[in-house]
């Protein structure tokens, strides 16, 4: 069960201390050059030894060494002229990629505002029309079943049949408005939620036994990270049930977690693994996890287990 941003700062052309100082270099390895030619007559001796293959211009060699000398410095500068310019465009374009990456973070965090308070919305509708109206129609069919007029065993049973799909209606209802607003998290908080969303998974899934460990602090993480943090464990534990083939899931949330603090959240399984190259197609779900705790400027990370199983770990930072 990772789009990245640019975490560490971008490199920085060299300074103009230290071109002064190669060329302070430069200067003295050419002092110290002449004065030790000087010293031993390098000039003279060259001229003494080439003297006999004067035929074959061997003595021209010094100003044509010269020559390629002061070409290759040339070359060079140019090159370091090339190179120059060529870092300052990279480190403008990764500062304007910075700048986009940071842009559509920010969008991103306003378009998960946006679904889930159209999600809070849609719950709020579902609550207040559909399963109000559920409920009178349950109530009529009880009153018809129940009616002291003795009606037939036809309208009995057609009563008792309205009555049963209303309740099943409901229950659908219900777990729609769950999934598309969890109740707890805003009557019990975060902390409560997680152990209520484990509790209800398990008795969906008496055959997988599932522990939680919740550490830190919880309480105060803002809408965004706690409605995150709910998204993560509930759309892992639906993965373990679709998937894992799994006897064991480990949900832990911890509210301090190292190195600078924030919120680290991790859910493992025992079950069968990712398959091989599953990393690389993720399904949606864990997309939209990623994109949820990616734009909250944290990772997300889904890795193999040894022996077997997937662990999935989303690190979030917590604002001071």
């Amino acid at each position: 069960m990772k789009a990245s941003s640019p975490s560490s700062p971008p490199a920085t052309p060299a300074s103009p201390v230290g071109a002064g100082g190669d060329a302070i270099v430069v200067t003295v390895v050419t002092v110290l050059a002449f004065l030790l030619a000087s010293h031993f007559d390098l000039q003279e001796r060259i001229a003494r030894l080439t003297l006999p293959l004067e035929r074959f211009q061997v003595d021209e060699l010094v100003p044509t060494l010269l020559a390629l000398a002061v070409a290759l410095v040339w070359f060079a500068g140019r090159r370091w002229h090339q190179a120059t310019h060529a870092l300052d465009r990279r480190l403008a374009a990764e500062r304007e990629l910075a700048d986009v990456l940071a842009e559509n973070r920010q969008l991103s965090q306003k378009y998960l505002l946006a679904q889930e308070e159209e999600r809070r919305s849609l719950a709020r509708e579902l609550h207040d029309e559909l399963g109000q109206c559920l409920n009178a129609i349950k109530l009529d069919a009880t009153a018809i079943r129940d009616h002291s007029g003795a009606p037939s065993r036809e309208v009995v049973e057609n009563a008792q049949a309205i009555i049963d799909v209303s309740s099943r209606m409901y229950d659908v209802t219900r777990g729609l408005m769950e999934r598309l607003r969890p109740v707890a998290l805003d009557e019990l908080g975060v902390a409560d939620a997680l152990r209520h969303l484990v509790s209800e998974w398990q008795r969906r899934n008496p055959g997988v036994r599932s522990t939680l460990e919740l550490g830190g602090r919880l309480d105060e993480l803002g809408e965004q990270i706690n409605m995150s943090l709910y998204r993560v464990v509930q759309e892992c534990l639906t993965n373990v049930t679709r998937h894992a083939r799994a006897s064991a899931v480990e949900v832990r949330v911890d509210g301090s977690a190292p190195p600078r603090g924030g919120l680290s959240v991790r859910v493992r399984d025992d079950g069968a693994g990712m398959p091989a190259g599953a990393g690389k197609r993720a399904g949606l779900g864990l997309v939209g996890l990623r994109e949820r705790v990616e734009a909250l400027g944290g990772r997300f990370e889904v890795a193999d287990r040894a022996p077997h199983g997937v662990e999935v770990h989303a690190h979030i930072p917590v604002p001071s």
